[in-house]
């Protein structure tokens, strides 16, 4: 069963006694929970969901939520996030604990549908794992396949009421990398480069080739790289130049800090590995990242100290509260950052 045919069953309240939902594809985990909780009569949510910690929870708590009758409704949905059992681990559980477990999920009242979600793999070996399997449904939430990611993008861009083309929609796909196996991208950063996208050429306007190299993730990153080393370099005007640009084209601040500290902490990873004495190659494998960004990322450590990056990192930190509860306005905050770790122009 795929995931559109599991979400069509859930929709029309045709369910399963156990579910299992894992995998890095956390779009389409969130986007179930959110269809399991619709499936409940409106206004008696609070009463027919319960969300538990699978990390902290005991096998009495969890027994006590599954057993529990639903209030008026026919239907009690209990959600256990990251379950350690699902994962090789018992630190509230014992070997009795996950053999009474595993025993009761064959007595689940018909009224309890249970819902395991865990972000990331599971150990397929494990008995609990199968017993959910012969019960009801595992899925891995994985990246979706050509033709299902071309029909979302389509759904996506829709509705946003701005014109793309077949062709366009293909381009886009192929510059943001979706597919690529090394790529850790999700759909919700596809989703966040629709909406940059959209807002930018307006409702019932058509989106361009040129649109999507303008506001690509690419052409971000290389921004990023860029005012990095503006900012290594001394050069506040080249620096606040990249800046402005991409403040204008779409991308907020915190978004700039959050990529600008992502940088420097590969910075600092990369300057330790490459004193450990290891190749630039075996760097980017160790730190799973691309070859390009490990490359721009050794450059980078000659004009940054540990101790500047550090600095700059608690700045971005505090800018980053400031601006959350409305004491500094984001734009003057990486100004000053500018301003602080840039001397004059010395060009």
């Amino acid at each position: 069963m795929n995931y559109k045919d599991i979400i069509n069953n859930l929709k029309n309240r045709n369910f399963e006694k156990t579910y299992l939902f894992y995998g890095r594809e956390y779009y389409l985990i969130e986007n179930t929970i959110k269809v399991f909780k619709e499936s409940l009569s409106e206004g008696m949510v609070d009463f027919n969901l319960d969300i538990i910690d699978g990390k902290e929870t005991m096998l009495d708590q969890l027994i006590s939520s599954i057993e529990t009758l639903p209030f008026m409704d026919d239907r009690k949905i209990v959600i256990v996030k990251d379950f350690e059992l699902l994962k090789g681990k018992k630190k509230n559980f014992t070997d009795s604990d996950e053999k009474y477990l595993i025993e009761h999920l064959d007595n689940i009242p018909d009224s309890t549908v249970l819902v395991f979600i865990v972000y990331g793999d599971v150990d397929k070996r494990k008995s609990l794992v199968k017993k959910i399997d012969k019960n009801g449904i595992v899925f891995n939430c994985d990246k979706l396949s050509d033709m299902d990611l071309f029909k979302w993008v389509k759904k996506k861009f829709e509705a946003k009421n701005v014109i793309i083309d077949n062709p366009q929609i293909m381009y886009f796909i192929e510059q943001e990398g979706y597919r690529d196996k090394s790529s850790e991208k999700t759909l919700s950063d596809l989703e966040n480069e629709i909406n940059k996208i959209s807002s930018f050429v307006g409702k019932g306007n058509k989106v361009s080739n040129e649109v999507i190299d303008k506001l690509s993730q690419k052409k971000v990153e290389n921004d990023i790289f860029k005012l990095i080393d503006y900012i290594g370099e001394k050069n506040s005007s080249n620096a606040m130049k990249i800046l402005n640009d991409m403040i204008y084209e779409g991308e907020s601040v915190l978004g700039i800090f959050a990529m600008i500290a992502r940088q420097f902490k590969v910075v600092m990873q990369v300057r330790q590995l490459q004193t450990e004495g290891y190749t630039s190659k075996v760097i980017a494998e160790k730190l799973k990242i691309h070859p390009f960004v490990a490359g721009k990322a050794l450059k980078q450590c000659n004009n940054f100290s540990d101790e500047v990056i550090i600095d700059m990192l608690n700045y971005i930190l505090e800018s980053d509260y400031k601006i959350k509860n409305g004491l500094v306005r984001d734009t003057l905050a990486i100004e000053m950052l500018l301003s602080k770790y840039c001397q004059k122009n010395i060009s």
